[in-house]
């Protein structure tokens, strides 16, 4: 049973990322996770984060014209949705990404950013015969969710237990 968190007005928005080798499962945890967080009455964004080039306007299109022609930024709403197009310093942080973009929002996870700083928890499966981020330091793994069992000083979860990885998450954000 959720607890639902009433009044979190006071909260400043949390941040973490989940990461992991292509193929591991990183968008089916994250999918699984935000029911969770959003049944507590949170507001909930996400960003995901790819290496692939990605058209994200058509060529032609007016909003396509509108960068074209030296808008930096555009933003196309429809009576539902919208889409952000524009550029940004590439050196910008996951957290000023974050800030900027997700105001207003209690929890924001991210996809990928495993160079970044904060709160990672990694996803491996034995099948993508790599081997798994947490072994370098160097990217600060804090939480291992695994299909296999494996050795570390990390707490490891298994990739089926999402209860227990979202309350891990909850306590490490204090939610």
């Amino acid at each position: 049973m959720l607890t639902q968190v009433k009044n979190i007005n006071f909260m400043e928005t949390k941040l973490f990322s989940i990461v992991g080798r292509s193929g591991s499962g990183k968008t089916t945890l994250i999918t699984r996770l935000i029911p969770s967080f959003v049944g507590l009455g949170l507001k909930v964004g996400s960003i995901k984060h790819t290496h692939h080039d990605v058209v994200l306007d058509k060529p032609g299109k007016d909003s396509w014209k509108h960068e074209q022609a030296g808008s930096s930024q555009v933003l196309l709403i429809t009576n539902d949705r919208m889409a952000l197009f524009g550029k940004f310093d590439k050196e910008t942080s996951l957290f000023d990404i974050s800030n900027q973009w997700f105001k207003g929002f209690d929890l924001v996870i991210s996809e990928g950013f495993k160079n970044q700083d904060g709160l990672k928890i990694e996803v491996t499966r034995k099948e993508n015969n790599r081997s798994p981020l947490f072994t370098n330091p160097d990217y600060n793994i804090q939480a291992i969710v695994s299909d296999y069992e494996l050795e570390s000083s990390l707490p490891v979860f298994d990739t089926n237990d999402t209860q227990s990885i979202f309350g891990w998450i909850r306590q490490q954000l204090g939610i």
